[in-house]
């Protein structure tokens, strides 16, 4: 799911909010359309590198960037980068630990089917790091939950100390993070 935003704080509550919301997934985007604002464009597609220029047009500023996409998160984000936007937020992947890795791009990603744990997916919290450090951002918080990670022009946090495992994968799969690290180390990768 990707989604871009703009008006953020309490232009979104008197409601001027404006957002795109794109998703691959028809039920997800039955969902979003019964419970999200008119203001919220919702488009069902499947995103490739080569066809996410129209997410630039979409606002001529944007507030908030959001990429969880189960597998292509580090490349679809190194393409929109230069769109600037105030916030990123980003899904990273708790089970590749402290290593600058990401997944190999591939515009037909599906995690379950590349690995059974569900784990080989997305990029490593040190790669986005390294990544968004590269435009300018840092790393301003990772969720309680330890998925996803927020960068702005402001940040400061140091993404080694700030990284969090996935309390939720460790609870349904009672495995730790080096366990999961264990399953798919033997998968390809990118070292950023």
């Amino acid at each position: 799911m990707l989604r871009c935003t703009m008006g953020v704080g309490l232009m979104a509550l008197i409601g001027s909010f404006q957002g795109l919301l794109i998703d691959g997934n028809s039920r997800q985007i039955a969902d979003a359309r019964a419970v999200l604002p008119a203001s919220i464009r919702i488009e069902e597609r499947f995103l490739d590198l080569n066809n996410l220029d129209f997410i630039r047009t979409a606002f001529p500023k944007l507030g908030v960037l959001s990429i969880d996409i189960d597998g292509n998160d580090y490349w679809f984000l190194e393409k929109l980068l230069d769109i600037e936007p105030s916030v990123i937020s980003i899904e990273y992947n708790p089970s590749f630990l402290d290593r600058s890795i990401s997944t190999v791009y591939d515009p037909a990603f599906d995690r379950t089917k590349k690995h059974a744990s569900g784990w080989y997916h997305g990029a490593s919290l040190a790669a986005l790091a390294k990544l968004c450090g590269a435009h300018g951002y840092s790393l301003a918080a990772v969720s309680d939950g330890g998925i996803n990670a927020f960068f702005t022009k402001t940040g400061s946090l140091d993404p080694k100390a700030a990284w969090k495992p996935s309390v939720l994968r460790g609870k349904w799969s009672d495995t730790t993070p080096e366990q999961q690290w264990d399953a798919v180390k033997h998968m390809p990768f990118v070292q950023v």
